[in-house]
C-alpha cells in the first residue's frame, strides 16, 4: 500500500548479521512550506496512516504502516517545533527480526 505524505522511506539491507537502516527524507514540498504550515501536514498524514489502518489492513500492508506510523509520531513533536534538519536524511536502525524482511514491508 502506499500513502504519498510529507516522507520518503527507503530501506538499506543488512548484512546478514546487521540491522536494517531505514533512510527518512522529507519531500521539497513539504521543505519549502512554512512551519505552521508543516505541522498541519504532518498531522494530517498521521490522521492518514491511522485511518488506513482503521479499513482493516492485514499482513505486510499493516506493519508497514504501523511502522511509518510509529516513526511518524516520535518525530511530530519534533518537526512542530521546527527541531529537525529537514534538508538531512534521518537514519534509523531497525533491529534485524528473523522471518521479517523489511524492504518488503515498506514497498
Amino acid at each position: 500500500m502506499e500513502i504519498n505524505g510529507p516522507i520518503k522511506v527507503g530501506v538499506v539491507e543488512p548484512s546478514p548479521q546487521g540491522n536494517y537502516e531505514l533512510h527518512i527524507d522529507f519531500t521539497d514540498d513539504f521543505k519549502a512550506a512554512g512551519l505552521a504550515a508543516q505541522g498541519e501536514t504532518f498531522r494530517a498524514y498521521l490522521a492518514e496512516l491511522g485511518a488506513a489502518l482503521a479499513t482493516g489492513l492485514e499482513g505486510r500492508d499493516a506493519q508497514g504502516v504501523m511502522l511509518v506510523q510509529q516513526i511518524c509520531e516520535q518525530l511530530q513533536p519534533h518537526v512542530e517545533a521546527g527541531d529537525i534538519p529537514l534538508t538531512e536524511t534521518l537514519v534509523i536502525e531497525v533491529q534485524r527480526t528473523p522471518g521479517v524482511n523489511l524492504t518488503d514491508l515498506l514497498r
